[in-house]
């Protein structure tokens, strides 16, 4: 028995070192095709949260490839828009990451970087940052977890765990929170359950003027960039279930074939 036991632990120990590999469930760097430049509402499944034409595909300002995403606040008539992706799963672990640049500007808005349930219902995890640049957490207390570093490109990244109904916030490969409770609430952040992953967006909360419109006020220099989205879900790798599976396998054959020995020797 002794000696079983001790080749689980082994496979057990070989197989907690073997890598994890990311099961894409979507990815894009908002190349041609399928965008193309110019509003993004309705390319590849994407809407835009309150107006049309703040979120633009463009070609001026990119991280990589020919294409990203721009949210312009200057194109806004409502208190908080931009664009969104819908992509509803089950799947209990969902990583969202991509590269961010917003410039600096003499009208700062604060942005949302974030995900939610099915529908834009129940926050679950994500940031906000304020024009001062202060990295707040989207969470009871909105804590805050560090400093946004305007005009370059940071990389993002959110993992969100529904099982234990928390998220991780990394940027540019650094931890700056982790095991933070969902949001859940879509106000008041309550920190109601949110059961599964439904969408992803990154928003901004322009300055508003006071032109009977409600147009905001002088946000022309107000911009910000999105590329290289990727949303995942981990999975083990195949080769750390192959061998576990092989592992137990030959454990259970060798159990069956001492098993008479073990008997006479208690």
């Amino acid at each position: 028995m002794t000696r079983i036991l001790n080749g689980l632990v082994f496979c057990l120990m070989v197989g907690s070192v073997l890598p994890v590999h990311a099961g894409v469930l979507y990815s894009t760097g908002f190349e041609n095709p399928p965008f193309t430049p110019g509003d993004v509402a309705g390319q590849d499944g994407w809407s835009v949260f309150n107006d049309t034409g703040t979120s633009q595909v463009e070609t001026g300002f990119v991280d990589s490839g020919s294409q990203a995403l721009a949210v312009i606040p200057a194109l806004a008539t409502s208190s908080q828009s931009g664009p969104y992706y819908g992509l509803s799963t089950p799947d209990p672990v969902i990583d969202i990451s991509a590269d961010v640049y917003i410039f600096s500007s003499s009208t700062q808005s604060e942005w949302q970087f974030a995900g939610t349930g099915p529908s834009l219902t129940g926050y679950t995890g994500g940031f906000d940052i304020l024009p001062d640049g202060t990295i707040d957490l989207t969470t009871p207390g909105f804590t805050s977890a560090g400093t946004w570093t305007y005009n370059t490109w940071n990389l993002v990244d959110l993992l969100l765990n529904f099982n234990t109904q928390t998220f991780n916030l990394s940027v540019n490969g650094t931890l700056l929170a982790g095991n933070v409770p969902f949001c859940g609430s879509n106000s008041g952040c309550t920190g109601a359950n949110v059961p599964s992953f439904g969408d992803f967006f990154f928003d901004a909360f322009p300055t508003f003027g006071s032109s009977p419109t409600g147009a905001p006020a002088n946000l022309s220099n107000d911009l910000g960039v999105i590329d290289n989205l990727t949303i995942s879900s981990p999975v083990p790798e195949p080769r750390l279930v192959m061998l576990l599976a092989a592992g137990l396998v030959a454990l259970v054959a060798l159990r069956a074939r001492r098993g008479p020995v073990e008997q006479a020797d208690r």
